[in-house]
């Protein structure tokens, strides 16, 4: 495997970040630390007030503060705006291995985290939704990594020929020798996630829960291959019958979203 691809290799969480992950993993993190530590650093606090405000989220008022982020979004989702922000200051920002920019990358992270909610809503599952959330939301950080690696080590032509005729997770599987959500899995260890986002977003190829199930489904919808293509819609539908879930609820969130998005 490539240097790059070792978990050795992969950049630590800022020390300033360290003690907010940690209150994290162990569900003692207050809205109001997490505000201050946010607004000590101006270069975070800005990207992510230019996040909240892009079209993704869908709120009709300009937010003009952290505090007001958090009482609009929660906490779950600021701490994934927050970690992909230090995820793309730590490697070289190109995904055109992909065929992406890193604004569709963004809007991928987004729109899955919208779909979830609108897909779950009322629903009678027992799950941890705001874990589900936040690996939603994190879940596609693995790419970041992995389009470094292919560039530092010039495969990107033998990459996007793969793309032609396979899912980016079989052309990685083959290029790389690792999957980018494995990778993800990876990083998130490194940085002290909980135990169970690490097994979520390293188990969405070969799910065996739940939840993993609902993301597997949301790699599928939404993904750097496009946004809910009539094969994809088709196999996730199936799949979503061998998962003993609600069909129509799923069609129904796709085509909410579709409509959002004409």
């Amino acid at each position: 495997m490539y240097n790059i691809l070792l978990p050795e290799s992969f950049p630590n969480l800022p020390r300033a970040m360290q003690k907010l992950q940690q209150m994290f993993a162990s569900n003692t993190l207050e809205s109001h630390v997490l505000v201050k530590s946010l607004e000590e650093d101006p270069l975070l606090y800005a990207n992510i007030l230019k996040l909240v405000n892009s079209p993704h989220y869908g709120l009709s008022n300009k937010v003009v503060s952290i505090h007001h982020s958090v009482m609009l979004l929660g906490s779950t989702i600021i701490r994934g705006i927050v970690m992909a922000a230090i995820l793309k200051k730590s490697f070289l920002l190109d995904l055109s291995p992909y065929n992406i920019t890193i604004e569709t990358f963004d809007t991928i992270c987004a729109l899955r985290v919208k779909f979830l909610n609108i897909w779950l809503r009322d629903e009678n599952m027992n799950i941890d939704m705001p874990t589900l959330t936040s690996a939603a939301f994190l879940m596609e950080s693995g790419k970041i990594i992995s389009a470094n690696a292919i560039m530092s080590n010039h495969l990107k032509e033998k990459f996007v020929d793969m793309l032609n005729e396979k899912s980016a997770e079989e052309a990685e599987k083959i290029v790389l020798g690792i999957q980018s959500y494995t990778l993800a899995g990876k990083l998130f260890e490194k940085w002290e996630f909980e135990e169970n986002f690490v097994d979520l977003i390293s188990n969405i190829a070969l799910p065996q829960t739940k939840e993993q199930q609902i993301l597997h489904i949301l790699s599928l919808l939404i993904n750097t291959q496009g946004i809910f293509t009539p094969d994809r819609i088709e196999t996730a539908t199936e799949l979503l019958v061998s998962y003993d879930m609600d069909k129509e609820k799923l069609q129904n969130a796709i085509k909410t979203i579709q409509k959002e998005l004409a």
